[in-house]
Order: structure tokens, then C-alpha cells, then sequence
């Protein structure tokens, strides 16, 4: 029998769950990603910088399917993510992303993907975030770069100068029209 390889799935927890969630999940000896972000939060008498889920509610797990079961007893897990009451797995790549966008410390804004207007499919060519790939959003101006995190309908948004960026769209497969829409984004 071939082993099975461990695939990463997304938590959904109750609000304010995530660190207690992955706290939870470590100890039990999962692979757990929860992508945080610093944020400066003022009070009346001070600021301070905190940490905070960069998706709130939304923790990452890295399992075999058959431990699925397993995942809906731990306390503080609403729901397992699935689309058509199938597990969604969200590919190592997209996990890689978030770990080296939250690293880059861009500021990153998240969106539902549901109303994502998309562009031309781009490379960032150099700096810090070269090699990857995302598209670039149409709704928020000249180079606002997305990736989109499967199986969650979400997208972390960055600004990335529009000169690092390369077309990697196959423009003989689309329309004329939709090309010269398309050519403004990045224009």
C-alpha cells in the first residue's frame, strides 16, 4: 500500500480561537501554520504592538486525510474547510507565499476572492518576493499584487512596484478584447 502524504487543510475556529487552537494543535504534534501579522493598537493611555491572525478564524494543518476525524473533537475548531463536502487541500506553494509575504513585512491587506476583479497573471522579477506569482488586481489601482489562497476564497493583496513585475499570461489563448482590457492594468 502507497502511503498517503500529508496535505495542508484550513480550521476554521470560533473567534478568537487561533492561537489556542494551534497552542492545541502543536502539543498534539501536527505541522500547524497560523500566518500572523503585527499591527499597532492604541488605547487611551498607550500603544502597543500586537500580534494578530493575518485570517481571523482560519488556521492551516498539515495531515492525512484520515485524521480528518481527529480535527473536529479539538476545542475551539468550528469547522473543517471543505467545498462539495470534500476536504479543500491548500497547496505547500500558497503556504510558502503567506510565510514569505508576512516575512517581506509589506503591508498586506486580505479580501473575500468572491468580487476579485482579475488582471494579467505576473512574476515579481527581483527583490525580496522574486519568483512569485499572483495577478495583478484591477480594483486597487497600478500594482497591487494578489495571490489567491485556494479552498478559503481569500486573497492577500500587497503593493508591489510595477516595474518588478513581469507578464507571464499566454495571450494567444485570449480574446482580443479581453487582452486590451487586460493590457491597462499594467500599463
Amino acid at each position: 500500500m502507497v502511503p498517503i502524504k500529508p496535505q495542508w487543510i484550513a480550521l476554521y475556529t470560533n473567534p478568537r480561537a487561533e492561537k489556542r487552537v494551534e497552542d492545541i494543535l502543536r502539543k498534539a504534534g501536527y505541522d500547524v501554520y497560523l500566518p500572523m501579522r503585527r499591527e499597532l493598537h492604541a488605547w487611551s493611555d498607550r500603544k502597543k504592538w500586537v500580534e494578530v491572525p493575518l485570517l481571523k478564524s482560519y488556521i492551516f494543518v498539515k495531515m492525512v486525510p484520515r485524521q480528518e476525524t481527529l480535527l473536529r473533537n479539538v476545542t475551539g475548531v468550528a469547522y473543517i474547510v471543505k467545498f462539495k463536502n470534500q476536504l479543500t487541500f491548500v497547496p505547500e506553494e500558497e503556504i510558502q507565499m503567506m510565510k514569505d509575504f508576512i516575512a517581506s513585512e509589506i503591508e498586506i491587506q486580505v479580501r473575500t476572492t468572491e468580487n476579485l476583479l482579475r488582471g494579467k497573471r505576473v512574476r515579481i522579477h527581483s527583490g525580496p518576493l522574486a519568483g512569485k506569482e499572483g495577478v495583478l488586481v484591477d480594483d486597487a489601482g497600478d500594482g497591487n499584487f494578489a495571490v489567491e489562497i485556494t479552498g478559503i476564497s481569500m486573497a492577500m493583496i500587497i503593493h508591489v512596484d510595477k516595474d518588478l513585475m513581469e507578464v507571464i499570461d499566454d495571450e494567444e489563448d485570449a480574446p482580443a478584447a479581453e487582452i486590451k482590457k487586460k493590457e491597462y492594468y499594467i500599463s
